[in-house]
């Protein structure tokens, strides 16, 4: 395993789960726009766009990546409910999130 990374879309008052490219069938890109971050996401079911458009001013956006022989580094980011829209026609989620939380998971868990 050179890397490989994963992307999750979560309530982020309940932390509940609403898209995660380990489990579902879709795809995302993500990319710096300006001093903030884009995901761009496809492959969603209706329902998930359903609940994610609902709880668009509660959303946080997680990006996992894990490189060979190092550890886990986790992309937290932060997302403001404006900043969500979807596109019906070409069944598109865009997600701009203006803050980034960077941080090694196993530097915080107890020995």
């Amino acid at each position: 395993m050179t890397q490989q990374e994963w992307f999750m879309i979560k309530h982020a008052v309940t932390g509940r789960g609403l898209a995660n490219s380990k489990s579902d069938s879709l795809s995302y890109r993500y990319q710096k726009e300006g001093t903030g971050f884009m995901f761009i996401v496809t492959g969603l079911d209706q329902e998930a766009i359903d609940h994610i458009m609902a709880l668009r001013h509660e959303l946080n956006v997680f990006r996992f990546v894990q490189r060979k022989d190092q550890p886990l580094v986790k992309h937290w980011y932060y997302v403001q409910g404006d900043q969500v829209q979807y596109d019906g026609p070409s069944h598109t989620l865009t997600i701009y999130a203006n803050s980034e939380i960077r941080y090694v998971p196993e530097d915080y868990f107890a020995d």
